[in-house]
């Protein structure tokens, strides 16, 4: 990890490659975050990162997520088995 001090700002730097995380819709301005957890039981914390990066390459291998294509658009969304309520 890099600091470094630019006048008042401090300014952290730590590859991102391999993060694990989650993309994030967020409840106040939908804007999408990407969700780093750390820790565990009490110490379980967590950053969210705005996306500023433009062509970022991402892997998904959430087995719920699938790509939903109709006449309303492309959306990334959830299968429709894991949207069945089990009786």
């Amino acid at each position: 990890m890099a600091t470094t001090n630019s006048g008042s700002v401090n300014h952290t730097e730590e590859r991102a490659i391999g993060t694990k995380g989650f993309l994030i819709r967020s409840g106040v301005d939908d804007q999408i975050l990407f969700r780093v957890y750390a820790g565990e039981g009490e110490e379980h914390s967590f950053v969210d990162y705005e996306i500023t990066n433009h062509d970022c390459e991402v892997v998904i291998i959430d087995p719920s997520a699938a790509f939903i294509r109709n006449d309303a658009g492309d959306f990334l969304d959830y299968t429709t088995e894991s949207m069945r309520i089990a009786k």
